[in-house]
């Protein structure tokens, strides 16, 4: 019972889904859990954060096709569509397209002993057929194509922004798998990242693992150069047509909608999640800068007063009469009056609107707070107990057998535990005490020698870095995951290629090849 209970239990399902199990790494990202905590706040349809990211979070496209499963795709036959081909006989003369007739005789017996006459030839029609009847990832070239621009600049560290906006992403393509045809995905920072595609399962479930794992983040936000890439891959893929690109950021960065508009087209999408209430500063020269390089009204009419303003000036540094010279000074008070005005409106404009226009060109924008700590890391009693029954049965199963998964299991929960003991501080006794019961058996196993075949036999040196690394538990940064698993797995590996000599020996030998 306690092992269908650890392996069916949520925390180690995402733990899979996020590729954890099949990534080994020296370092896993900081915090790698707490997507997992987060991703629970936002399937909670009460939770306000979940009440503002549901327009996002789920796909709605009219262009997708309704497509019933149990329905049974019909047969059609040949002659229903066709296509333009040259003639194979002559005796498919009598099928060709009636134009070529009116050819002048020899022109028309040149072609038809050439056979390049012209002819409608029947084909099998593309029959749209389902990939898989199951409710995973399955691309379909009739179904939505997501593009999705990642945010990794460094002010993504700040309140758990780049757990949140990995968990978005991972709900995001977890709640829209029976929708979603190709998806495009890049990073950007201060550069554009390398593009990634999935096209198919295995790559689908890649790219979420490989979002789970992003360390590395960058400065800068040069969201305009991210969404002109994004334009760019959509328009040189046929397949992308009516794509959607999904913005995950933090940040505020200055676009131009209008340029972005035309490259966008008629029917490709633009949605945004930004996390976060942060603004961009405004000073008089960022001002000046959209007044001169802005196409609206209110920034012609200033164009206009300055320019009515120096033609004025320079009727004064001409004019020799007093009364003269006080009209046009007169007038030049006037103009610069209607300026400071125009100023002051536009400023206040660009001053609400600069950095937010990604705000403008997108059609769903939702901006969340951060998430607080108090409420990431506060837990219902329900919750704790959930956690200390996963953590005795998970006990319970390493009593009985060393599985390397198992073991993997223990070393990813002992991390939740600590992360968790370092900011719940009501319950941090409660989970002191599993998180030390798995620290203890992790050194039993790692540090004792294997007494059976099926048990995790590692060499002593190995024995010792491990010893090394779990001393003083998470908290101190002296326990690297990573490396634990690093070495499960090349033991694991020899472990394979030890039973893979010995089967060989006993075919070669005819023999049972134990130690008796």
């Amino acid at each position: 019972m306690s092992r269908t209970a650890v392996e069916t239990s949520e925390f180690f399902m995402r733990m899979e889904e996020f590729g954890f199990f099949d990534t080994v790494q020296e370092h896993l990202p900081e915090g790698f859990t707490l997507i997992y905590e987060i991703a629970r706040i936002l399937e909670d349809q009460q939770h306000a954060m979940a009440r503002a990211l549901a327009p996002v979070l789920m796909l709605e496209d009219t262009s997708v096709v309704e497509r019933d499963r149990s329905h049974v795709v019909p047969t059609i036959i040949d002659a229903e569509q066709y296509e333009a081909d040259l003639i194979r006989s002559v005796t498919e003369v009598q099928q060709i397209y009636p134009y070529q007739f009116l050819l002048p005789e020899n022109v028309f017996l040149q072609r038809l002993a050439e056979r390049s006459l012209w002819m409608p030839r029947p084909h099998a029609p593309h029959n749209f057929r389902y990939q898989t009847e199951s409710d995973r990832f399955a691309p379909d070239d009739r179904k939505q194509k997501v593009y999705i621009l990642f945010d990794t600049s460094s002010s993504m560290r700040q309140h758990y922004r780049i757990h949140l906006a990995k968990a978005i992403a991972y709900l995001f393509l977890k709640q829209n798998q029976r929708e979603l045809g190709t998806i495009f995905f890049r990073t950007f920072d201060l550069s554009i990242g390398e593009l990634k595609t999935a096209r198919n399962v295995a790559d689908y479930d890649w790219l979420i693992s490989d979002v789970m794992h992003l360390t590395s983040l960058g400065n800068g936000t040069v969201l305009q150069k991210a969404l002109q890439t994004a334009l760019e891959d959509i328009s040189h893929e046929s397949q992308l047509s009516q794509a959607q690109i999904l913005v995950i950021t933090d940040g505020v960065a200055h676009i131009d909608p209008d340029s972005l508009k035309e490259l966008m087209g008629e029917h490709t999408i633009v949605n945004t999640v930004k996390i976060g209430h942060s603004r961009m500063h405004i000073d008089s020269k960022i001002i000046e800068d959209q007044i001169y390089h802005s196409k609206s009204a209110e920034a012609a009419r200033m164009k206009e007063l300055i320019r009515q303003k120096r033609d004025v000036e320079s009727d004064l540094s001409r004019a020799s009469g007093h009364m003269r010279q006080e009209s046009l000074r007169s007038q030049i008070s006037l103009i610069q009056r209607q300026i400071d005005t125009l100023t002051e409106r536009i400023a206040g404009e660009v001053t609400e609107h600069y950095g937010m226009e990604i705000r403008r060109l997108s059609s769903v924008y939702v901006e969340v707070d951060d998430i607080p700590a108090p409420e990431l890391f506060s837990f219902p009693e329900a919750k704790v107990a959930e956690l200390e029954q996963l953590a005795s049965d998970l006990l319970d199963v390493l009593r009985d057998e060393h599985q390397v998964e198992d073991i993997k299991r223990a070393a990813i929960l002992y991390d939740h535990l600590y992360l968790l003991m370092e900011y719940n501080k009501t319950d941090a006794p409660r989970l002191e005490r599993y998180a030390k019961d798995l620290e203890q058996m992790l050194d039993h196993i790692l540090n004792k020698p294997g007494t059976a075949a099926e048990d995790v036999s590692i060499s002593d040196m190995e024995r010792l870095q491990l010893r090394n690394m779990m001393e003083g538990g998470v908290s101190a940064q002296a326990f690297s995951l990573g490396r634990l698993l690093r070495v499960l797995r090349m033991r694991l590996t020899r472990r394979l290629r030890a039973w893979q000599q010995l089967r060989l020996l006993r075919i070669i030998t005819g023999k049972d090849g134990r130690r008796r």
